[in-house]
């Protein structure tokens, strides 16, 4: 018979004692527990502080960083409204605009909550929470930021083109595709779509291609919004006679011309400047004036165009300078301003301050206007223009 090692037996009766007396401690510990109705767990703790016991209150309202104190807040703007008793949450008011509580996030001390995109009916200055348990109210002043309504894209797009009408806060003041209604000299047009920015029409194909008066109406905007269409004003040339540039004019027939949209244009192509060269063969002519009010009021007119870049050769990195009597009157910083034009194929309307522009106007044939191109960076130009002309300022939005 084999001998049994009395050092194994030592650690197997060690081991089964300490096993037995873990065994004991944590029965005593169940035990205890159980038959301790006061023992409170974390999930009822956290169960505990999500329920209101009384009506609410608000303390303060912030940003969501919970110290910068809010006396005014913008459309869209995260704010968090600190209080007691905020859960069991029926409803957020900012004025008299009910905000989305499926945006919210809720507690018993505190909501965070976006300030409604829409315009209210009653302006109080006033957020107030409604509870199962009652209302709490607060000041606050939520700014509503005005529209903005910069006119057509493209001034001149053809009946059955396709356009927009550009500008901001569009959605606020329901200028959708579902709210706006638009009309060209009493014809409707047809919406196709609509943001922020912009509102994307389609120019009846049965207005007659004669000047007219967009009518924009929307269930905020009951008396409507004008602007002009096809409206030439004074024009800046003299029967389409040019000085400089008149071998770039064309209908539209030549190979890479853009579609015409009001008659002969220029397709300036196939120049190469270097950097910081100079070339002026664009648009020069002399032009009368016999409007006094044009003579006497320029700070009171826009000048206009319509510009056509072909997307790879967009107007950037460089000044156009504008002259009068060969004296340069303004210079257009495309350079380090950041801005570019790329038109990307497509007409738009570009208008700038023809006081700041031109500077002076003069009576008869007096008026020797150009501009001239000069880039920061080689550039090769590829770009039209069409119907330079003056136009009255007419505010859209008074």
């Amino acid at each position: 018979m084999e001998l049994i090692d009395e050092n194994l037996i030592s650690n197997i009766m060690k081991a089964t004692y300490n096993a037995i007396r873990m065994c004991l401690v944590l029965l005593t510990a169940v035990t205890l527990f159980s038959c301790n109705k006061d023992v409170v767990t974390y999930d009822k703790i956290k169960k505990e502080s999500e329920v209101s016991t009384a009506p609410p209150t608000i303390t303060s309202i912030t940003k969501v960083d919970r110290t910068t104190n809010l006396t005014e807040a913008d459309l869209s703007q995260l704010v968090m409204i600190q209080g007691t008793n905020l859960s069991g949450l029926k409803s957020v008011k900012f004025n008299d605009v009910e905000a989305d509580l499926k945006q919210a996030y809720v507690k018993t001390k505190e909501i965070v909550v976006p300030v409604p995109r829409l315009l209210p009916g009653d302006v109080t200055n006033k957020v107030t929470v409604t509870t199962a348990l009652g209302t709490a109210t607060a000041d606050l002043k939520i700014n509503v930021p005005a529209l903005k309504v910069n006119g057509l894209y493209n001034e001149f797009a053809l009946p059955g083109d396709t356009t927009t009408i550009t500008g901001d806060n569009f959605d606020i003041y329901k200028i959708t595709k579902e709210d706006a209604k638009v009309s060209f000299g009493g014809t409707q047009a047809t919406v196709l779509s609509g943001d922020q920015k912009t509102l994307t029409i389609i120019v009846p194909a049965s207005i007659p291609r004669a000047e007219a008066v967009v009518n924009l109406v929307t269930p905020e905007l009951p008396d409507g919004l004008k602007m002009n269409y096809r409206h030439l004003g004074q024009i800046v040339n003299i029967q389409n006679k040019l000085w400089a540039g008149e071998q770039w004019q064309t209908n539209g027939g030549n190979l890479g011309d853009p579609k015409p949209i009001n008659g002969t244009f220029s397709h300036i192509h196939g120049v190469s400047i270097g950097q910081w060269g100079w070339y002026d063969q664009i648009h020069g002519c002399n032009f009368p004036v016999t409007d006094a009010d044009i003579l006497n009021h320029l700070d009171q007119y826009d000048l206009k165009f319509e510009l056509n870049t072909e997307k790879d050769h967009p107007l950037s990195q460089m000044f156009i300078k504008f002259s009068m009597r060969f004296s340069i009157t303004y210079e257009w910083n495309l350079y380090d301003s950041g801005e570019s034009l790329n038109t990307y194929g497509n007409w738009q309307t570009i208008t700038l301050d023809a006081k700041k522009v031109m500077g002076q106007l003069y009576p008869n044939n007096d008026n020797f206007f150009y501009f001239a191109i000069n880039p920061g960076v080689p550039v090769n130009l590829d770009f039209s223009i069409s119907s330079m002309r003056l136009v009255k300022k007419e505010p859209i939005v008074k």
